[in-house]
């Protein structure tokens, strides 16, 4: 009985310990956005996008869908591939809303990125907005 109770304890703690983990190495939608974007993964971004996307770039700015504004994305970060990105402001400025100012160099300049998430649901964020120019 006693040899039985040992394991249960040890198995609960390890359940415990592994959960810890997990939930520590978590990154909000807005910190996994960043990390792609600065690893150049910006095909990964647009699992992000949400059914239609204000995609901004250099003051020509369209309402496109998903798809459409992944293709325009990426078409401006294979042509200005990210040497180092700074978040320089994140907030929120309502309950279910994130948004993030950041400052990126590229070979070609420096610019700046604003983007608005929304979230969905209790686990769906999504980017309802994207702005990008050039400094």
């Amino acid at each position: 009985m006693k040899n039985t109770f040992r394991r249960l304890i040890f198995i609960l703690g390890c359940f415990i310990a592994f959960n810890t983990a997990l939930a520590q190495n978590a990154k909000s939608p807005l910190e996994e956005i960043v990390y792609l974007l600065r690893n150049n993964k910006v095909e990964d971004v647009t699992r992000f996008f949400d059914n239609f996307v204000p995609v901004s770039i250099n003051n020509n700015a369209s309402n496109y869908s998903r798809n459409q504004a992944g293709l325009v994305v990426k078409d401006f970060f294979d042509k200005n591939p990210i040497r180092e990105l700074n978040v320089m402001d994140s907030g929120t400025p309502s309950p279910n809303t994130r948004s993030m100012i950041a400052t990126f160099s590229t070979t070609t300049g420096k610019y700046t990125l604003y983007m608005l998430i929304k979230q969905k649901d209790t686990n769906n964020y999504v980017i309802k907005e994207i702005k990008i120019s050039k400094q």
